[in-house]
């Protein structure tokens, strides 16, 4: 106990003294028989108060792994927050766009037998990274997106009104939602080599999806903005192509939601 500079009155005749230097506590009788005041003083046992330790928080510090994983996530959810809201040219609302429906390409025009056994290798890509959403097909007629393989002098029959393009461009088409039901590609049959011309398939094909911006971040990425003949997905492409098309992301989401899902589905380590 700590010191105490008062007194405690007892009753009846008996107090209570409280040590300030050893806690001890004594009582005193007062005891007169026949004139005679005898003092007992009974000493009680010695107490102790013991101070609780103190509670030290431990303060984690994420290990290289953790780190390196965090720096993915961030690589990840940045990259795809970039690429999936808006559009790489017109004018569009900052929310996901997605097919529900599969998507049957029809194709049109004069491709090269490299030309499609580039469409083919990248529908099945595709449909691997879609991990079953929807399904991706080759049709001969009624396909929901159009492939066309044609020369650059006639682009402007399917460009949109005000934009011309060099080499290959894409266009989708949704509804009030952001559900997209229909789209186009156009690749250049002239003026550009094989090379370019299968990195176009890739990366149009690709935006038809709903990943319809570019960025200049990663030369590596089929949505690098910059002169690119890649033609490999990087692993940060297929990322977000199945980020996309992941149940939890729906369309219609905004920065914020998708800010907010993120935050509760893909925490940052600290172990």
């Amino acid at each position: 106990m700590g010191k105490r500079d008062d007194i405690l009155k007892m009753p009846d005749r008996s107090r209570k003294l409280v040590s300030p230097r050893t806690g001890t506590s004594s009582r005193l009788f007062f005891i007169i028989p026949a004139g005679l005041a005898i003092l007992i003083i009974l000493t009680g046992c010695a107490s102790t108060t013991t101070k609780p330790s103190p509670v030290m928080k431990t303060i984690k510090t994420p290990s290289p792994k953790t780190k390196q994983m965090n720096v993915i996530r961030d690589q990840v959810v940045d990259y795809f927050l970039e690429i999936a809201l808006g559009a790489e040219y017109g004018i569009s609302d900052y929310t996901i766009k997605k097919w529900h429906s599969d998507i049957f390409i029809e194709i049109q025009g004069k491709p090269t037998p490299e030309d499609l056994k580039t469409l083919y290798q990248v529908v099945n890509e595709l449909n691997q990274l879609v991990e079953g959403a929807i399904q991706l097909h080759i049709v001969e007629k009624g396909g929901n997106v159009e492939v066309f393989f044609i020369p650059h002098s006639q682009f402007y029959q399917y460009e949109p009104p005000g934009l011309v393009f060099y080499g290959g461009f894409f266009w989708n088409w949704w509804d009030g939602n952001g559900v997209i039901h229909r789209g186009r590609v156009v690749i250049a049959s002239d003026n550009i080599s094989q090379k370019l011309r299968s990195h176009l398939i890739r990366e149009e094909l690709t935006q038809v999806l709903g990943l319809m911006n570019d960025s200049m971040k990663y030369p590596d990425s089929i949505f690098y903005q910059g002169y690119s003949e890649i033609h490999t997905f990087s692993e940060l492409d297929k990322a977000i192509i199945r980020l996309l098309y992941s149940e939890p992301i729906t369309v219609g989401m905004t920065y914020e939601q998708l800010q907010k899902f993120y935050s509760r589905a893909m925490p940052r380590g600290t172990h």
